[in-house]
């Protein structure tokens, strides 16, 4: 377990500096680290979304590129995608991503098993967030959210942290509602 883990930190860490684009930001503390993964939560009982079975609780992490369109991507947050970088997962990967550069900014989702404990020991530094999830916080850009033992990490760049934030609980939620 221990090596997949440093695995999936190294892929995070290889993905954050190939393509994220912070390099080249002009504003001072903005940049974005690499999510924190956390292991697998043992699983508890599958409920319906009505899209299928629900991954909120128990089953394969899907991939977050076939979650939301482009089309999706840019009523969300008001910028155009120019091109998308998948991870390359297999189904059953504990931790997915997937990142929409866009003009002027991108979208990353990152979607991981977790637990309750697992999830609050992150939050050390970050600011709570209300009205998305079951818990949630935003730390450094990002905004993670507590849904089942599915932890949503999205991180919005392209206009203000107010506005980032209000388009990172809006990703959130079209998420949720396809999980």
């Amino acid at each position: 377990m221990n090596r997949r883990r440093l695995l999936v930190i190294l892929a995070a860490a290889c993905f954050a500096l190939t393509g994220c684009g912070v390099l080249d930001q002009a504003s001072p503390g903005a940049a974005a680290p690499a999510p924190a993964p956390t292991p697998s939560a043992s699983a508890g009982p599958t409920s319906g979304s009505g899209l299928g079975d629900s991954v909120r609780d128990a089953g394969d992490i899907p991939d977050p590129c076939t979650l939301l369109s482009e089309a999706r991507v840019t009523e969300l947050t008001g910028r155009d995608v120019t091109r998308i970088d998948q991870d390359g997962q297999q189904a059953g990967d504990t931790t997915r991503f997937c990142q929409w550069q866009q003009a002027g900014g991108q979208l990353a989702v990152f979607l991981s098993r977790t637990t309750d404990s697992d999830f609050t020991s992150q939050i050390a530094g970050a600011s709570r967030v209300d009205g998305v999830g079951e818990d949630a916080f935003q730390l450094a850009g990002h905004l993670y959210v507590l849904y089942g033992t599915v932890q949503i990490d999205v991180y919005s760049r392209g206009d203000s942290d107010e506005e980032n934030l209000a388009q990172a609980k809006a990703v959130t939620r079209a998420v949720m509602a396809k999980i």
